[in-house]
């Protein structure tokens, strides 16, 4: 499922492509990962940082891995520790104004985990909170999840995923 369109981050105009896959281009650049990580009681993890509530991710650092970025993103910013990773998809930005280093085409990946620990959360520099709550509240603290139609079709592909949860296998 390929869905397009167009948005605006920083006063940039972009475009969004949502790829409904289980694979990336393997020469692609990534800018970003993050997860919806399920624990044992289907909640799903969100955290809170200096742009509101959103889903555990970030950037992957130099000669780190996907799996390596999104393992230690989840564990920095809710000190949680997740079982595996399967990608549900990722966004396509091309971001033709882009002067930062993620340049101006990239891929940010989605990806759905189950949790296999939670530990003591300490507030830090990047997150302020560390919350767990149902799937269908998801859109009310995320509010990307359904102001746009790539947002909206993530988080669908999402419920359609969690719904085959116990099929999950470690991805990369």
């Amino acid at each position: 499922m390929l869905l397009s369109e167009k948005s605006s981050f920083a006063g940039r105009p972009l475009t969004l492509i949502w790829h409904q896959t289980d694979s990336w281009p393997a020469d692609a650049k990534i800018s970003q990962v993050s997860a919806f990580c399920v624990s044992d009681a289907g909640l799903i993890l969100i955290i809170k940082n200096e742009h509101g509530w959103g889903l555990p991710g970030g950037h992957p650092e130099e000669n780190e891995t996907v799996s390596q970025a999104l393992e230690r993103e989840v564990w920095e910013e809710a000190g949680v520790v997740i079982k595996s990773r399967q990608l549900v998809g990722y966004v396509e930005v091309d971001d033709p104004d882009n002067k930062n280093i993620e340049g101006k085409h990239y891929l940010q990946l989605r990806f759905l985990c189950p949790i296999a620990e939670i530990k003591d959360f300490t507030a830090d520099f990047e997150t302020s909170e560390r919350n767990f709550v149902k799937p269908e509240q998801l859109p009310q603290f995320i509010s990307w999840l359904s102001a746009s139609a790539v947002g909206r079709a993530q988080y669908q592909f999402f419920l359609t995923a969690l719904g085959e949860f116990d099929r999950i296998t470690i991805f990369c």
